[in-house]
């Protein structure tokens, strides 16, 4: 026979209930309160440190850069964030960097780079840029900037005048003449995506991800197919990453149709990331890396190993599983670049600090690493293994 449960228990039941329930959500409030008080507290203490410091600078220095001030103060904070994927950008240096992740640059159009004797190198010209409307060509030896001996130069100063002054006298040396080239400074698409066919094998390096580089991923990959390529390589080497949207939408190209992996943002909001058509590569492919690739260029590699579309060669990588943002400072137009999120892999996880492990490890000396820009596919180790997992290395 089964016992009764009479109205005044159920009554204390149901009282204990809600005792309880209150008693956890004022348990949880007053956590969250502290929590808040405290750092309320905490941010009072350091406002009341800078005002300190501010102070007393200020008894005994009267012509203050208060600009140089704001600019250190801002930079020192984002610093102390304590990750090193976050910066700080003045209103130039922003313009700068929102320039570079639209795909353009406004510089001289080079890439500088050192050979075994030690010579500063052009290793690459970019198309429509003033360099190339100029003539320099790939293979210039440049030997004077501004009609300066560039043997009393690091190749960091060559880079920097080349990427930031409007105008530059570049001296060169070819096999058959020397020349000179008086260049100005032109606003050029970059070419993130550069396609090579060799025999049956289709070579895709992607150098950075930003708004242009889809456009320009399908369309290499598009023509590599068109003219009967058996197997791709997809350089990663050297990519520091760039915009999520960018990768995602590479990501939904070249996979399968459904979920290939997730992204969960500060908050803790999980976001899972579809593919909306069917895999459009159709052969094998390869994908090289190294422990400089990054970011959102560790995704693509680690979503399309795991997917088993593609075999990665090379190195481990950095371990850079967080994608960042923009923030715009409407007080005087700087802005931070700061961590909103992390990428995932449907199984395998983050790979923060961690890195993507390369099935085929290869692992370059110091100076094979700065020589590869200069060296022949026959001279490049890792490129020679990912041919080794491609149906046709002719």
């Amino acid at each position: 026979m089964k016992k009764k449960i009479t109205v005044s228990t159920a009554v204390t039941l149901i009282i204990l209930v809600v005792a309880l329930t209150i008693s956890m959500t004022m348990l949880f409030a007053m956590r969250h309160f502290n929590q808040q008080i405290q750092s309320v507290q905490q941010r009072q203490a350091m406002y009341a440190h800078i005002n300190d410091v501010d102070k007393t600078v200020r008894e005994y220095y009267q012509d203050l850069d208060e600009e140089a001030l704001k600019q250190a103060i801002t930079r020192g904070y984002v610093t102390g964030i304590g990750d090193k994927y976050t910066a700080y950008f003045t209103p130039e240096e922003f313009e700068r960097e929102t320039q570079l992740t639209s795909g353009y640059a406004n510089d001289m159009g080079v890439v500088v780079d050192l050979n075994a004797e030690g010579q500063m190198v052009i290793s690459h010209v970019y198309p429509n840029s003033a360099a190339e409307k100029s003539g320099v060509k790939a293979g210039d030896v440049i030997t004077a900037i501004n009609e300066q001996d560039v043997a009393q130069m690091t190749i960091g100063d060559v880079r920097w005048v080349l990427g930031n002054d409007e105008e530059v006298l570049v001296s060169v040396s070819r096999p058959d003449a020397d020349q000179a080239f008086k260049l100005s400074s032109l606003r050029y698409e970059l070419t993130s995506v550069q396609k090579i066919v060799r025999g049956k094998v289709g070579y895709v390096k992607i150098t950075g991800f930003y708004e242009n580089t889809p456009r320009q991923f399908k369309t290499a990959v598009a023509s590599l197919l068109e003219e009967g390529v058996t197997g791709i390589v997809f350089d990663l080497r050297g990519n520091a990453g760039g915009l999520p949207e960018a990768v995602e939408e590479m990501l939904s190209y070249v996979m399968p149709l459904g979920q290939y992996g997730s992204k969960t943002s500060a908050s803790g909001e999980v976001t899972y990331l579809t593919a909306q058509i069917n895999n459009q590569i159709g052969v094998q492919s390869a994908t090289l890396v190294d422990n400089t690739t990054a970011g959102e260029a560790e995704f693509f590699a680690g979503v399309l190993q795991e997917a088993g579309v593609t075999v990665v060669v090379g190195e481990t990588t950095a371990g850079e599983a967080k994608y960042q943002g923009y923030f715009r400072l409407e007080s005087d137009g700087s802005a931070m670049k700061l961590s909103i999120g992390e990428y995932k892999r449907l199984k395998g996880g983050s790979w923060q600090n961690v890195g993507i492990v390369p099935e085929h490890e290869v692992v370059l000396s110091a100076q094979d690493k700065a020589l590869l820009p200069l060296y022949t596919p026959e001279q490049d180790a890792q490129y020679q293994a990912a041919l080794t997992h491609l149906p046709t290395a002719e």
